[in-house]
This record gives structure tokens, sequence and C-alpha cells, in this order.
């Protein structure tokens, strides 16, 4: 229950972070010059929004990071490493391959043919 809180929160917060920072006006006007709005210091929103906007990515961004952190001690019951399931599935999964039938001798000079 509390790790789908933390994955919504983090998908969220993640969401928001990338608008949040496609907002910002940066050295050439950011989104707003995009929409032939001009730049001036300006962004869509106001001379205003911009300290907003400033403000909204950091917490963005501090919530980004410690839901990242809360992943690393909530994981399910039974959860495992990836890296350490790959090598797990590697192993198996490369034995099981049956090797390719050979083909006769006399069938590699037939498929190429002579039309000539």
């Amino acid at each position: 229950m509390l790790f789908m809180l933390v994955v919504a929160v983090h998908v969220t917060s993640c969401v928001l972070l990338i608008v949040a920072v496609l907002l910002q006006s940066g050295k050439d006007a950011g989104l707003s010059g995009a929409f032939g709005l001009g730049g001036g210091g300006q962004t869509i929103f106001g001379a205003r929004a911009g300290d907003v906007l400033g403000k909204v990515t950091i917490v963005l961004a501090v919530t980004f990071i410690v839901s990242c952190l809360l992943f690393t001690r909530l994981r399910p019951a039974g959860g495992r490493s990836i890296v350490g399931a790959v090598g797990e599935e590697a192993a198996p999964a490369a034995a099981a391959v049956p090797p390719a039938p050979e083909a006769p001798a006399g069938a590699a000079g037939e498929a190429g043919g002579d039309a000539g």
C-alpha cells in the first residue's frame, strides 16, 4: 500500500517536474519564445512567474529525490535486484535452446542455383 503511494507520488512529481522545467524561461526566453510570445525576461504567465516556477521546480526535485530514496527501502516483499535476476535467467535460457540442425551438403549448392 505504501509502496504504491510512493509510486504515485514519484510519477506525479516526474510529470510535473518536466512541465515546470519546460515552462521556465531560460537564456532564450524558454517555451514562451517558441509560441511567439517574445522574451524580455517574462514567461508565459508574467514576470513574477519565474520566481514561483523556480520554487515549484525545487520542491518537485526534492520530492523526486526523496521518492527515489524511498524506493530503496520500500520494495515489495520478496523483491530482488534486477541485476541478480538477469544473471539467474540468462543461464537456464542459454541451456534450453537446442542446437540448429545442420543443412545437408547438397542443399547449399542447390539453394543458390544457376539461373544463367
